[in-house]
């Protein structure tokens, strides 16, 4: 796609965009949806670059037919809500420490988060990422395990208070694998001017308008895993703001209006006046049954301003731009795949044995064998696990079957190893002397 684009763009350009996609960055899947979308576009009319001596030019003129149209793209994500609320990498040292405590063989661990709403904005109830270690090195986050582990049959729920709001964690005995849990949703948009999209609109609204360009714009918001481009329309219960109702807000604001003395919508100004239309996409994961890979499809949808140039509107546009948009390719995964940040696969720490098999995650194994995660590091982790890996050894087993079981929903997978066969290295087996 970028080859195709090298014949109409600036050279430097170009290879600001190869940068961009050969090493993996924060703005590597920006820079694929910008090459994605100028490719598409070139199928159905000239496209070029906006050469003007300042910086933040808008990144094409696309001309369709008769007209030339200016064409900002960009990608939003919810990174910053992940960063502010940092869940996942909480609960994934939670399930490591109990592991290497020996706690995950004797029960489960399970967990309700609470949080708070502090503007356009939910916090939940876990430390912020730079006290993780501080909270599983506190008195009474020690006791919590130290209890499990001097009563595992015994259930236990340890409370405790985080960023204005009460949260806890339960162990619940004799349960294989983490049992989950609960927290409200912090990347639902709580009000129209939702963080990631609303911050997108202003800032291409500033860049178009600093410009100087005089041609109607139309601005590309594209899915970088961000869970507000998922809803078109606000839902029936009015829980969650829709793309439409956010972005057409920010374009044309709303008059108040009244019902008797009730105020029954807000007065909202408009906050656009160079954005004609605002074009989202959103990757869709689809899931049919019996089939272990999911399959992807990309959905477009259309906002206007009031102002919006009359072409625009028509039904030759918007007959070019579905056509231009059927020449993208489709996503090999999910943005959310590709950009959530883990410092361990999903399973890590985990395990289940019995008398002949272990069952640990399939990632781990894959990262250990190619060094990302070293002996040391999984021995430490996997305490009781490496334990009874060698009790097969000395008793002079070796691996005879293995097989994956697949998790559809999660990045990681389980892998079982069934020790029956017979080591060749072994002349007797139970050598060793008993201790």
């Amino acid at each position: 796609m970028l080859t195709r684009l090298a014949n109409f763009l600036d050279p430097v350009r170009v290879l600001e965009l190869e940068a961009k996609l050969e090493k993996e960055t924060g703005q590597t899947r920006a820079a694929e949806w910008e090459v994605a979308i100028g490719y598409a576009l070139s199928n159905m009319g000239r496209i070029e670059g906006f050469y003007q001596q300042r910086g933040g030019n808008p990144d094409f003129i696309w001309t369709p037919e008769e007209r030339s149209i200016i064409v900002e793209v960009t990608s939003v994500s919810d990174v910053a809500l992940h960063n502010h609320n940092p869940v996942q990498l909480f609960t994934s040292e939670l399930y490591r420490v109990a592991a290497r405590l020996g706690i995950s063989k004797h029960g489960a661990l399970s967990y309700q988060f609470g949080s708070v709403e502090e503007g356009d904005r939910v916090t939940v109830a876990v430390p912020a990422k730079k006290d993780h270690a501080e909270f599983f090195r506190r008195a009474d986050t020690k006791a919590f395990f130290k209890q499990i582990r001097c009563e595992p049959d015994r259930q236990r729920t340890f409370s405790f208070f985080e960023r204005g709001a009460a949260s806890s964690i339960t162990y619940r005995p004799g349960q294989g694998y983490s049992s989950g849990g609960g927290y409200r949703s912090y990347t639902v948009p709580q009000t129209y001017r939702h963080a990631p999209v609303f911050n997108a609109l202003k800032k291409k609204e500033r860049q178009i308008k600093d410009s100087g360009a005089m041609h109607p714009s139309i601005l590309f918001i594209c899915d970088n895993d961000c869970n507000a481009l998922h809803q078109a329309h606000t839902s029936a219960t009015g829980t969650q703001l829709g793309m439409r109702d956010i972005v057409g807000l920010f374009l044309n604001g709303q008059h108040r209006q009244m019902i008797g003395d009730l105020v029954w919508n807000q007065s909202v100004p408009a906050q656009a006046s160079k954005i004609h239309a605002v074009i989202w996409i959103s990757v869709k994961e689809n899931w049919a049954p019996f089939v272990r890979n999911p399959t992807f499809a990309l959905s477009p949808h259309i906002e206007y301003a009031h102002y919006a140039d009359t072409y625009l509107r028509s039904n030759e546009f918007i007959d070019r731009v579905n056509q231009a948009l059927s020449c993208l390719p489709i996503p090999h995964r999910t943005p959310r795949n590709a950009a959530i940040e883990r410092h361990y696969p999903q399973h890590y720490g985990e395990w289940k044995m019995s008398a002949s098999e272990v069952t640990f995650s399939a990632l781990t194994l894959q990262k250990l064998l190619i060094g990302e995660i070293s002996h040391e590091k999984f021995r430490q982790d996997h305490p009781e696990l490496i334990a009874q890996l060698k009790r097969f050894s000395d008793q002079g087993l070796m691996i005879d079957f293995a097989s994956i079981e697949a998790c559809e929903n999660e990045d990681d997978d389980w892998i079982k190893l069934r020790f029956l066969g017979r080591n060749p290295e072994k002349l007797f087996s139970n050598v060793k002397r008993e201790r």
